[in-house]
Order: structure tokens, then sequence, then C-alpha cells
């Protein structure tokens, strides 16, 4: 039964949803800065191409967050290995590289001091 208050409506699943990867730029990168940064590289950056560059800016990669994924985490006894060491430190030169020289703060458990220093230096 259709009701005349029903029209204009777009029933969930129809596929005449929005096209997201269109959001502007600007909007895009502020609804990104309230993610962790862990959400911004398991969710996003894989959405669509536009989202991914949205994901690049070097404004988004200014802060090399990870304390909030260390507090919550209850896999520390993993963080003592050399492996994951070299996770945190490739995380790392990654967010530097997309920083485009911008970064600003390292808060991060684990990162070798080699990393943090050529970081500092491309900073």
């Amino acid at each position: 039964m259709n009701n005349d208050n029903d029209e204009g409506k777009v029933e969930i699943g129809s596929g005449q949803g929005r096209d997201w990867s269109e959001l502007k730029q600007e909007c895009l990168i502020d609804i990104l800065s309230r993610l962790s940064m862990e959400d911004r590289w398991t969710g996003p950056m894989l959405v669509c191409k536009p989202w991914m560059n949205a994901c690049d800016d070097p404004w988004l990669n200014s802060v090399f967050d990870l304390e909030t994924w260390f507090e919550s985490s209850r896999i520390s006894n993993l963080w003592f290995s050399f492996e994951f060491e070299q996770k945190v430190d490739s995380f790392l030169r990654c967010v530097v590289d997309r920083s485009q020289g911008g970064l600003k703060e390292i808060r991060a458990r684990h990162c070798s001091d080699v990393c943090v220093l050529r970081c500092s230096e491309m900073s």
C-alpha cells in the first residue's frame, strides 16, 4: 500500500541511496578526523578511491596516536616482541609519509628509537 506520506522516501536496500564517494573532501576529512587512527586504517580507506584519498590527507596524519589502542588492548604480552615493534615502526613510517612532513605528535609504545629519530628528521 502506498501512502502520500511515503512520497520521496527511499526504501533501504533499493539501490537508490546516496553515493557517499561524492561527499565533499572537506566534509569527509572532518568526519574521518572523529575516528580513531585504527578505525581510519581498517575501514574508510577501503571503501572507495575518494575515501582513500581523504585518509591520505596530511592533516589527518599529523598525529600518530596508538595510546588508545594500547590502553584498550588485551594482548599486551605481544608488545615486547621484535615483530610487534617492527609493525609499529612500519605503521609510524607510513603515517610520516602521509603527513608530508607535518607530523606534530607521536603517542605510541614499543616503536624503536631509530624509527622515532628517523621520523623526527623527516618531519
